[in-house]
């Protein structure tokens, strides 16, 4: 451990591609490509989602510098579209379920959404700023305070940032799903387009 759990937070990726991957093939007794693909992929309509992209679809991918996909562990080098993602966004909107398949419950989606961490992803970060009117989730920053967070989004939206400056959000309040696959570091203000798009 780098701390005490409940001192600090600190961002980091070891569980998320090594840890658990491993637990769910444990319990599933499958692959963790193969349960990933009949459980979440498949049923919510992912059909450019891939660990391993096929070969009549690798030129449609977009190839980032500095960022090698190729060495695959655990959980690690999902490519996926824009519009695959999409699809699981609002099934997270949704409460867990999407096209008229249950993934999740909804118990489980407002766990996963409700911050676990009370002030410490507002307050410290292992290599990051301050997060200030934000909470952390389950793999997901949760807006506690829109104003005080300044990110455009309503109460209680969560999501995450990928590599290469992707990002997504899901935002109960204003009943929306947002994916923004930019593959640039900065790239204008996403967010505030959007809520400047909302009509009231």
């Amino acid at each position: 451990l780098n701390f005490q759990p409940g001192t600090r937070w600190a961002y980091g990726n070891a569980a998320i591609h090594a840890v658990l991957p491993r637990i769910i093939e444990v319990v599933s007794e499958t692959s963790f490509y193969e349960f990933m693909r009949e459980r979440v992929f498949n049923p919510l309509e992912m059909n450019n989602t891939y660990f391993y992209v096929p070969n009549d679809k690798k030129s449609k991918r977009v190839v980032l510098e500095g960022f090698d996909f190729s060495s695959k562990k655990g959980g690690w080098g999902l490519s996926s579209a824009a519009e695959d993602y999409l699809h699981f966004n609002q099934m997270l909107l949704n409460g867990g379920e999407l096209f008229g398949r249950r993934l999740l419950r909804q118990a489980s989606v407002e766990m996963l959404s409700t911050n676990q961490v009370g002030d410490l992803f507002a307050t410290s970060g292992k290599g990051m700023k301050a997060q200030k009117g934000m909470g952390f989730g389950y793999t997901v920053a949760v807006t506690l305070d829109p104003i005080a967070a300044g990110n455009y989004r309503g109460k209680g939206s969560f999501g995450w940032g990928g590599a290469g400056g992707t990002s997504s959000w899901v935002d109960p309040e204003n009943e929306l799903v947002a994916v923004r696959m930019l593959q640039q570091e900065r790239g204008g203000n996403f967010a505030k387009a959007i809520q400047q798009a909302i009509i009231e």
